[in-house]
C-alpha cells in the first residue's frame, strides 16, 4: 500500500508540474501575441503620422516657394519705382 500511495502522489505532483508549466508557456505566448498586436498598431499610427508630416512639409515648401516668388516680384517693382523716381535725373 505504501508503494502505491507514493506512486499516486508522484503522479499527482508530475501532473500538477506539467499543468503549471504549460500554463506559464501559454501565458508567455499570449503576452508575446498581445505585444505584437500593440507593436503593429503603433507602427501603423507612426506611418500615418509620417505621411501627415510629409504632406505638411510639402505644403510648407510650396507656400515658401510662392512667397519667395511674390517677395521677389515686390522687391523688383519697388526697385524699378525707386530707380524711376530718384535716378532718372542722373541719366
Amino acid at each position: 500500500m505504501e508503494l502505491g500511495t507514493f506512486i499516486s502522489i508522484g503522479a499527482v505532483v508530475i501532473a500538477l508540474i506539467t499543468l503549471i508549466l504549460n500554463r506559464v508557456d501559454k501565458a508567455k505566448q499570449n503576452t508575446k501575441e498581445n505585444h505584437q498586436e500593440l507593436i503593429e498598431y503603433q507602427l501603423k499610427e507612426l506611418k500615418d503620422d509620417y505621411k501627415d508630416i510629409a504632406n505638411d512639409i510639402k505644403e510648407i515648401k510650396k507656400m515658401l516657394s510662392n512667397s519667395k516668388d511674390t517677395f521677389r516680384d515686390i522687391v523688383q517693382k519697388e526697385i524699378e519705382e525707386h530707380v524711376r523716381q530718384y535716378h532718372i535725373k542722373e541719366k
